[in-house]
Parts: C-alpha cells; sequence; structure tokens
C-alpha cells in the first residue's frame, strides 16, 4: 500500500481519522494499525508522527482541546461584541455563557469530551501542544470570574474557590447528561438545562454580593 500523503499533511490526516473513530467507536477502539487501515495508508506510516498509541492521543488530545477552545472562545468574543455594541452585560453573563457552551461541547462530543477529562492522560512533559491547549481552555473561566469579582460578584469567595464552584456545577451537569441521569441527552436539551442551571448559580452570586 503506496501512501499518498505530503509528511504535513498525513499526520494530519491521522489526527482526523483517530477523531472519527473516537466518535464513532470510542477510543477503546484506536489503534496505530486500524488507524493506518482506515487512513488507506501502509501499517507502518503512522509510526513516522507517532511513537506509539499513547502519543497518538496526545495529538488527538490536543486536537480536542483546540476545538474546546474554539467553542469557549466563541462565547468568550460574543459577549464583549456585545458590550462593543452598547448591549449592558455584567461580566457574569460571561461565566453563564461559558457554563452553556462547556456543556454543549459535552453533548456534542461526548466521546471525545470523556477523553479530554478522563482519569488517564499521557504525560503533560511529552507533549507541550497538548500542555498549552489545556492552560488555554482552562483561563477563560478564572479571567471571566476574576472580572464578576471586580463587578462584587462573588467578591467574598476566594477566586480559586469560586473557579470550583462554577466548573463542578457545569462539568457535574455535562457528565449527568452524557451518562443518561437526565430525562434527555439531545444537546439542544443540554444547553437549555445549562443555561438554567448557569443563569440559576450566576443570579445567586449576584444576589449574595448585593
Amino acid at each position: 500500500m503506496k501512501d499518498r500523503y505530503h509528511h504535513g499533511s498525513l499526520r494530519q490526516t491521522l489526527v482526523k481519522a483517530a477523531l472519527a473513530t473516537i466518535r464513532e467507536d470510542g477510543v477503546e477502539k484506536l489503534s496505530l494499525r486500524a488507524l493506518a487501515r482506515r487512513a488507506g495508508v501502509s501499517t507502518g506510516a503512522p509510526y513516522r508522527h507517532f511513537a506509539d498509541r499513547e502519543a497518538l492521543i496526545a495529538a488527538v488530545l490536543t486536537e480536542g482541546f483546540t476545538l474546546f477552545n474554539t467553542t469557549l472562545h466563541a462565547a468568550h468574543q460574543q459577549h464583549h461584541d456585545d458590550l462593543a455594541a452598547g448591549v449592558p452585560r455584567a461580566a457574569i453573563d460571561e461565566v453563564v455563557s461559558l457554563g452553556v457552551a462547556y456543556v454543549r461541547f459535552a453533548a456534542d462530543e461526548p466521546e471525545l469530551f470523556r477523553l479530554m477529562f478522563g482519569r488517564t492522560q499521557p504525560s503533560l512533559d511529552t507533549s507541550p501542544e497538548l500542555a498549552t491547549a489545556r492552560r488555554r481552555a482552562a483561563s477563560f473561566l478564572p479571567s471571566a470570574l476574576k472580572r464578576a469579582q471586580g463587578e462584587g460578584t462573588g467578591a467574598h469567595i476566594p477566586l480559586a474557590e469560586l473557579v470550583e464552584l462554577a466548573w463542578a456545577a457545569v462539568h457535574g451537569l455535562a457528565m449527568l447528561q452524557l451518562d443518561g441521569m437526565l430525562p434527555t441527552k439531545a444537546p439542544a436539551d443540554a444547553e437549555a438545562r445549562a443555561t438554567r442551571v448557569a443563569g440559576r448559580l450566576g443570579r445567586l452570586l449576584s444576589e449574595a454580593a448585593g
């Protein structure tokens, strides 16, 4: 079997094929040999880019967190576009929007989300790209909450504890949704539920500030 990709494009093709496998069959079905078959390349081709399965998983996670960052950044940007257009927005509104985006991403990408936040993770020491992508994803919520504290919301709670509270609420909701513990698993229902939960949390923090 002849490899029909240039060196740079083959790596990205393999990552996309790995993502497709995870979305369809779960991470348990992912192997370098199966990936080669899916991509239509020789069984040795993936080893030119990934030393082992863990290296492949690190690349997939990097792509996953990049997609996640795009989702969170869109919520962040919409908030600031509204402000620039003169629409009244409190910083806690951005926190709510980020929470909704978080839960919606989990509903849209259930297998990828489980992998991204699962217990078994590649060493970040061997993947600076993954470490950077994860740090960026983790930066949106603290930044928004810090601005909310500057406006008086949750100012009596240490920022680290406030981040834990908000993260626990949205991540717990996302996992309840994925595990079928809530009435439906539809992404639209997950988004509506997240809007209610995150909105209620935001109002509780704002009322406590008052």
